[in-house]
């Protein structure tokens, strides 16, 4: 990033994106009129009218000819003009270049956007009191990085942005946080122990880390479960603390991470009736090109789901397993959390077969069938993948939905990409396989209206190629409670479908190289009624 002719001059801020395309640069003018954005699955090109002593000046097309929407920004001129532009920049398949994902303007009056999809690395324009006078970049087919001539306003520091660091927001609200026993500088002044061997050490299981390699090392060890969770945050996670259950007595884990963030959240569970089952979040970086770390995190429980916290940027991760409660937390630490993982003691609630109704029925086992109920459908299934064995594996996780599905086609899948819908909100994972030649289709479902229950399609040994390739997904067909979308690709070899269990599909994984070798889901399954009504 670079800062130039500061004063009384304009100053000139990224670009942010790829190295790829060819620069260009609009130059200065008095201020910007309008915008004209192409977009898709990344912003396929940009232009910008521009005012220059009250004269209007239309710019070049900066990026390709393909476009699956255009919108225009008009701004009130000259009472209305920009002030801040952020975006995402990343990569549309595995191994492809970067580009920009998404872009968002904001003027002095309102915000415009987001345009394009909100994945990859998170940009903005790193200072306040500025209006935007021009644009300059790179791009190709795409629009591959762009940046900003800001013409000041007014001085202003930019430490001023950041504030005390002990004004922390507890859930959201303004008010500090009181309790002597966390100190946000040193370690919280609570009694706090290593881990002491029991007997759910030799069942539990170790599920991660995922995220970044940096830092050091750090593996609270097992315990018999998760009573709270103190959580720093600021653009990721900045650290974590658990207080465990050690065989009914409470029990401090040390603070993991680093001593900065503006955010504490402070879960309490209500322990042993809530019990902690498994986790979702993201990892990636918090700067361009910078360490990977893990940037949000979302627990859930038999009850319920707590978070995000954090900003869900990035590649997903989750730890959603069969028949398992956390009882403990490992990974890595620094200035943040570099990486976080769980140890998992399976086997131990009966969420995989119903519970029958007793003989006769009290308040109390009521309850109990409540919560082996709620514990059940907490839990999501793993079915698949189908398809071969070559590429590499990618998981996206879990969400609460499926909103659209992006995939490219020619003489087999080549590429997929699937936007979430995650507690209201939408989530582009990353793209899996390769391919640019083929056929793009976009399948947009009436969520939450329209639910995703099942797919299905065929896979076959890649004919006429390279033997490396091996077995790829031929074709897929989607079937939601309303409608069924394709078949995309050709009906030919060995068919699979996901329909053996009925549920909704709430995430999907596989397998992808040069195409997409293997395909599977994470199900949620529906609740039986004839067991718990």
């Amino acid at each position: 990033m670079s800062y130039e002719g500061y004063g009384n001059s304009h100053i000139s801020v990224g670009p942010w994106g790829g190295q790829s395309g060819a620069r260009w640069d609009d130059g200065v003018y008095n201020t910007v009129r309008q915008v004209v954005i192409c977009h898709g699955a990344t912003i396929d090109s940009i232009q910008f009218e521009y005012d220059k002593r009250g004269s209007s000046v239309w710019s070049d097309k900066h990026g390709g000819t393909g476009c699956l929407k255009t919108n225009k920004i008009k701004l009130a001129h000259p009472d209305e003009y920009l002030v801040s532009i952020s975006g995402h920049c990343g990569s549309v398949v595995d191994y492809g270049p970067v580009l920009v994902r998404s872009l968002v303007f904001e003027s002095n009056k309102k915000k415009y956007g987001p345009f394009g999809i909100q994945y990859g690395t998170y940009f903005s324009i790193p200072m306040t009191g500025g209006k935007i006078v021009g644009f300059h970049g790179r791009s190709s087919w795409y629009l591959d990085s762009i940046g900003v001539y800001l013409m000041p306003l007014l001085q202003r520091n930019l430490s001023d942005n950041f504030a005390d660091p002990r004004n922390y927001k507890i859930n959201g609200t303004d008010e500090k946080y009181k309790d002597d026993s966390y100190d946000l500088e040193d370690e919280p002044k609570v009694v706090t122990r290593r881990p002491e061997i029991n007997s759910n050490t030799k069942r539990a299981v170790s599920y991660g880390p995922w995220g970044g390699n940096g830092g050091i090392i750090f593996d609270d060890g097992v315990y018999t479960g998760v009573r709270e969770v103190l959580l720093t945050s600021q653009g990721a996670v900045v650290s974590i603390q658990i207080c465990y259950d050690l065989n009914g007595k409470a029990t401090w884990g040390i603070k993991n991470g680093g001593s900065g963030g503006k955010r504490l959240d402070k879960i309490c569970f209500d322990y042993p009736s809530e019990i902690l089952t498994h986790i979702t979040g993201c990892y990636g970086s918090t700067i361009l090109r910078g360490p990977v770390v893990v940037k949000s995190l979302t627990l859930y429980t038999n009850k319920r789901k707590y978070g995000p916290f954090g900003e869900e940027q990035g590649t997903s991760f989750s730890s959603a397993s069969n028949n398992g409660i956390i009882v403990g937390f490992h990974g890595r630490k620094g200035g943040f959390v570099d990486s976080i993982g769980v140890h998992v003691l399976e086997g131990t609630l009966p969420v995989s077969r119903p519970i029958p109704r007793p003989f006769y029925e009290t308040s109390e086992t009521s309850e109990v069938l409540q919560v082996y109920e709620a514990i059940r459908r907490a839990v999501p299934l793993v079915s698949g993948p189908w398809g071969g064995g070559g590429g590499k594996p990618w998981d996206d996780g879990v969400f609460s939905g499926v909103k659209k599905i992006f995939l490219t086609k020619g003489e087999a899948i080549y590429s997929i990409q699937i936007e979430y819908d995650r507690n209201g909100q939408s989530f582009w994972a990353v793209g899996h396989g390769g391919g640019s030649e083929g056929s793009f289709n976009m399948i947009k479902f009436d969520y939450p209206y329209e639910i995703l229950t099942s797919v299905c399609g065929y896979y076959a040994t890649l004919t006429g190629d390279d033997q490396r390739t091996g077995v790829v997904i031929k074709s897929l067909t989607f079937y939601t409670n309303k409608a069924k979308y394709g078949p995309y690709g050709e009906e030919t070899g060995t068919f699979f479908t996901s329909t053996k269990t009925e549920g909704k599909i709430v995430g999907f994984h596989g397998r992808t190289g040069c195409y997409l070798n293997a395909i599977g889901v994470h199900l949620q399954q529906w609740s039986n009624d004839k067991y718990f009504n």
